[in-house]
């Protein structure tokens, strides 16, 4: 009989061993879920340091500025717009075609676009250069460009005719320039867009000053549209 009760007092103190044990075990996985909150009190924060990092100064890697490339449109764009606005049957401009390829059209490398070399007999869409048939189609804006677009300006608007050819194409333009006449030479360059009133302003200042100077109305209007001709924004896409 005492064995029997002996036995029973064993197992009931293995189940009352075993109760704390889960206990605890349960209470420790309670801990691995909990939301763990970060302790700043180990971070020299008062100091300007994070973990041995100063915060008060940059890293030392230089730092790269992002950089934007302005594209202008490429030779075949620039030689059809010229073409358009100084083509006239009434009054013809001496050798326009010829203008046109010097300063623009056989300028491949400084305006961009490839020509083809099979287009005629001749080659000449190449103008002569065959390395000209592996150019990019457009190019960054470059000084080079610059100078021949500005060589073709001054030239076509050096003669009379090449001043005509253009004012026929604006119209209500009067005797002499004024704003909505030179609002009109804009717009044949800037196709789509609107000329500003800062600008109309400044040229409208410019036109008084030479009328001022008893110069005629040919050359003020020359005046005028070579301002507007060599402005560089009319190519830039």
């Amino acid at each position: 009989m005492m064995k029997i009760i002996n036995k029973s007092r064993q197992r009931v103190f293995y189940f009352c061993l075993l109760g704390v044990v889960l206990t605890q075990f349960y209470q420790n996985c309670g801990q691995l879920g909990e939301f763990q909150t970060l302790d700043m009190s180990s971070m020299e924060l008062s100091s300007g340091t994070l973990n041995g990092t100063d915060l008060t100064h940059p890293s030392g890697k230089e730092v790269v500025l992002p950089t934007q490339k302005t594209l202008a449109s490429n030779r075949m764009y620039v030689a059809s717009l010229m073409r358009e606005i100084f083509t006239s049957t009434a009054t013809p401009v001496p050798n326009l075609e010829g203008l046109l390829n010097q300063w623009i059209y056989f300028r491949g490398g400084p305006y961009g676009l490839a020509c083809n070399p099979y287009s005629s007999y001749t080659g000449s869409d190449c103008g002569g250069d065959i390395s000209n048939s592996n150019l990019p189609y457009t190019t960054d804006d470059n000084t080079v460009r610059e100078s021949f677009r500005l060589q073709f300006c001054e030239n076509v608007l050096g003669y009379d005719a090449g001043v005509t050819a253009l004012l026929e194409k604006v119209p209500r333009r009067g005797a002499a320039p004024n704003a909505e006449s030179l609002r009109g030479i804009y717009e044949l360059f800037y196709r789509g867009d609107g000329a500003p009133e800062s600008v109309i302003n400044s040229l409208l200042e410019l036109d008084r000053s030479l009328a001022a100077k008893a110069e005629p109305p040919m050359e003020r209007w020359r005046v005028a549209a070579l301002q507007i001709c060599e402005s560089p924004g009319w190519q830039l896409q």
